[in-house]
Formats: C-alpha cells, sequence, structure tokens
C-alpha cells in the first residue's frame, strides 16, 4: 500500500468539495493507494511519476514515487 502525501492548501480544496465529490475523491484516492497505476493515467509525458486521476465530478494531479511508497496530491479540481 502506498502512503497519501498531501499539502494543508489541498486539504482545505478537499474539504471545501460538494459532499459527492467529497466522496469520490476519498474512494478514489484510496483505490490509488493500493494500485496507483491501474487507477490513474499517465499526465503528460509517461514517466511513471506524474499520473491524473479522472472521475466524472473531481480531477487530481498526483505523483507516485515507488521507492518511498508515496502518492502525492498536487491538485484537486472540481468538475461542474
Amino acid at each position: 500500500m502506498y502512503r497519501l502525501l498531501c499539502d494543508e492548501p489541498l486539504l482545505a480544496i478537499w474539504d471545501s468539495l460538494p459532499n459527492d465529490a467529497s466522496t469520490q475523491l476519498t474512494a478514489a484516492l484510496s483505490d490509488v493507494c493500493h494500485e496507483p497505476y491501474i487507477e490513474t493515467e499517465p499526465y503528460g509525458i509517461d514517466d511513471g511519476i506524474h499520473r491524473i486521476l479522472v472521475r466524472p465530478l473531481v480531477t487530481a494531479i498526483l505523483t507516485v514515487n515507488d521507492d518511498q511508497r508515496t502518492v502525492r496530491i498536487y491538485s484537486i479540481e472540481y468538475r461542474h
């Protein structure tokens, strides 16, 4: 399992999402922490590090660090 990393400003964005989008993001990130390459797509150049998580109500830009087994959130966007 990968450990999820998220800075305070992004936690505030996550907390401000409508309930259905927040629930969708939480469930998706839980899946990502188990299988980061199955649940996400390459973001930009497929370097195996930069990934995008797309769900109907929310999108997140992530990085995956296999050595440290972490997933870091860099951006959260509500799709309305």
